[in-house]
């Protein structure tokens, strides 16, 4: 059987007390250096550890990153933090998990718990940017990355994500390149960053082209497949001139298509439609949307990458990252006959 040692097997090897040992474990500043890295030997040697908890130890880290997102479920931000936690593993760091539920005081309590447990750093994907919260990320002291969030401007914290105005852009410009001047907008609850500012996109293009869109061009769902067919139904019947749709999601967009298939209305010959994201299930054979494509795993790994550097050198401030986007055309859209 292999032999595990406990403190005081350790406190006898090394010929100290064990509440010596155990507040060198607990890396208390009354115990010297010398005395920790006696300890962290011993540990070596006697196999009392993990080799994290033995680095932390030395270090003076955790080696644990919380990844705080709104919704685990959502199919976009599993993608992203696939691409974070590749990154962290192979840095040698445990990623611990928030799953806010869109919901304020899970986001507080979230980075409450971030300062107790001694996390290394944080990235967050936040949704309620208020002064409390602001006040508690500043008193958190340890480097933090924003990810399809701008941080406010005092906080001076880097962040990842893509250009959504451009990209946005870039699918009514598609849209306008067939022809089509009667283009009707899906979009996300007022509280999203994302969703604004593609809805601004939609706005500008149209304005930049000689068109103003009626006030009925407009509905706004959650999102969810549900959402993006009930929001289909309502925007048909208060604008049923129009000849396309752009959803500020694929989710959006496929609950869409959903409600136009059950009408019979033909995709892309009466209406044609768009989405954003580029999700898998876009993808599908009996699907195949056309959609803006946003670097999912890459702005993972890239916001990872970030923290790392951050909590490597101490006081570094590195600029943002704003990644690019890709317009891909499948078969929803079709020119104006």
């Amino acid at each position: 059987m292999r032999f595990i040692a406990t403190i005081k097997d350790i406190a006898k090897y090394l010929g100290v007390s064990v509440s010596t040992v155990s507040r060198a474990m607990n890396n208390h500043p009354d115990i010297r250096q010398e005395t920790k890295e006696e300890v962290l030997e011993a540990m070596r040697k006697l196999n009392y550890t993990p080799n994290a908890v033995a680095r932390s130890l030395i270090q003076r880290k955790s080696y644990t990153i919380g990844l705080m997102l709104p919704d685990i479920t959502d199919p976009f931000l599993s993608a992203v933090a696939h691409g974070v936690e590749e990154v962290l593993s192979d840095g040698g760091y445990q990623v611990v998990y928030g799953n806010t539920s869109k919901r304020r005081e899970k986001e507080y309590n979230f980075m409450m718990g971030a300062a107790q447990r001694k996390m290394d750093g944080l990235i967050v994907t936040s949704d309620f940017m208020d002064r409390e919260m602001i006040d508690l990320i500043k008193r958190l002291d340890i480097p933090v990355v924003f990810m399809r969030r701008r941080p406010p401007e005092e906080l001076e914290m880097p962040f990842v994500d893509v250009d959504h105005y451009k990209g946005s852009c870039q699918a009514l410009d598609y849209l306008l390149s067939l022809n089509h001047t009667r283009i009707g907008f899906i979009g996300m609850p007022e509280t999203s960053y994302t969703g604004k500012e593609r809805y601004r996109a939609y706005l500008d293009t149209l304005s930049k082209n000689g068109l103003t869109p009626p006030p009925q061009s407009r509905v706004v769902g959650e999102k969810t497949y549900a959402s993006g067919y009930e929001s289909m139904g309502r925007l048909m019947k208060a604008y049923p001139e129009m000849t396309a749709v752009f959803a500020a999601n694929d989710i959006l967009a496929i609950g869409a298509l959903e409600w136009l298939a059950e009408q019979n209305i033909s995709v892309p010959g009466r209406i044609s439609v768009v989405g954003f994201d580029n999700l898998e299930v876009s993808d599908l054979h009996w699907i195949k949307l056309t959609t803006v494509a946003q670097p999912r795993k890459e702005m993972g790994r890239k916001a990872a990458e970030l923290l790392i550097n951050m909590v490597q050198e101490d006081g570094l401030s590195p600029p943002s990252i704003l990644l690019d986007t890709e317009l891909i055309i499948r078969r929803t859209c079709a020119p104006v006959r």
